[in-house]
């Protein structure tokens, strides 16, 4: 069985590209877990409000129905920002659904 030398981890070309790599890498998961905290607020928010507007309810349900689901919505968010394959597609994906509930929650006439 063949061992390594130790010196190969220290190398100079190797240590370069892997600390480059995961200083990448560290800044995109650090970029991921703002989205989730962050960028998926407004959507939770907007996406209750979109509900509490558009349900066919009375007014004082589709309020509490609207505040109710703040939470889980944003919790559901969250998770599916922190799952996703880079900080560029969370935070694209978090501001294209905000344009969309934006312009449904204040743009379309009720």
């Amino acid at each position: 069985m063949a061992t390594l030398a130790p010196w190969r981890f220290f190398c100079r070309s190797g240590a370069t590209f892997r600390s480059s790599a995961s200083r990448l890498a560290r800044l995109d998961a650090a970029l991921r877990v703002l989205a989730a905290l962050i960028g998926t607020l407004p959507l939770a928010v907007l996406a209750s409000v979109c509900l509490a507007r558009f349900a066919p309810l009375a007014e004082e349900t589709r309020s509490a129905l609207g505040f109710s689901l703040v939470v889980p919505l944003w919790l559901a968010a969250m998770c599916f920002a922190f799952l996703a394959r880079s900080a560029a597609r969370a935070w694209g994906v978090c501001a294209a659904l905000g344009a969309v509930l934006l312009a449904l929650a204040y743009g379309v006439p009720q």
